[in-house]
């Protein structure tokens, strides 16, 4: 068993026992990763607040091949995101890149480009002063680029024609032809922000229509994952869709 130490993000925790949670962390080198923080639920923990979801931190673990869960020995934060966490808006919608983040990263799998797009979106949207709502829409774009689910945005996904100004949008592949199925019609407004979205890798663009473009980013990412998201079911709850 070795002794390693990697910043990480924490993407979610369950209770295990009255004393310790498992932990899923993002790791730049291991990828999705649970451990087992013993004593994690006591009050007073040596963990503290550092296993809070979103944050980034430095993590001392035990690593054993052929383990499921590993065994976490030390946490300290590098960044709360604490202006995400006091805003209900931004904390609501950073949930969804959050569980996409953890949908899309593979167990014990090199990572860096997904953790890089991750932090960079927590960063951004720390700072963010617009709509978490549109921010949001960026940070899915940019996890399902870097994650090898990027949508056609400039040739259509059935045939590889280019299209118009106005294309359809289907679930499986993204924008298409007049000729070829879609799922939904796109406004001209909404097929260049996500044009917009997709080639600003390093900060969120000024967009419009979020709302419609939040439910189309959900429903692709839902077929290319073949999954419901319970922070996008949560949105709904509070602000509707």
């Amino acid at each position: 068993m070795a002794q390693e130490r990697s910043e990480a993000v924490v993407l979610r925790g369950v209770d295990f026992s009255e004393t310790s949670r498992i932990m899923t962390l993002l790791l730049p080198v291991r990828g999705r990763t649970a451990m087992m923080a013993k004593g994690a639920r006591r009050k007073k923990s040596a963990f503290g607040g550092a296993l809070d979801t979103f944050n980034r931190i430095e993590a001392v673990y035990y690593w054993k091949d052929g383990r499921d869960i590993q065994l976490l020995g030390e946490a300290s934060v590098l960044d709360s995101y604490s202006r995400i966490k006091r805003d209900l808006e931004k904390a609501t919608y950073g949930t969804f890149p959050l569980e996409l983040a953890y949908r899309v990263a593979h167990e014990n799998e090199p990572s860096e480009e997904l953790f890089g797009a991750l932090v960079r979106g927590l960063e951004s949207l720390a700072r963010w002063e617009g709509s978490a709502r549109a921010h949001a829409c960026w940070q899915v774009v940019q996890l399902l680029i870097t994650a090898g689910f990027e949508p056609s945005l400039d040739v259509c996904a059935e045939c590889g024609r280019p299209v118009g100004a106005a294309p359809g949008f289907a679930w499986h592949g993204g924008v298409t032809c007049s000729r070829c199925r879609a799922d939904r019609r796109l406004t001209a407004r909404e097929a260049e922000a996500l044009r917009k979205m997709a080639a600003s890798r390093a900060s969120c663009p000024e967009i419009a229509d979020s709302g419609s473009l939040f439910g189309l980013l959900r429903a692709y990412a839902s077929r290319q994952l073949e999954t419901d998201f319970r922070s996008a079911r949560v949105i709904d709850d509070i602000f509707g869709r």
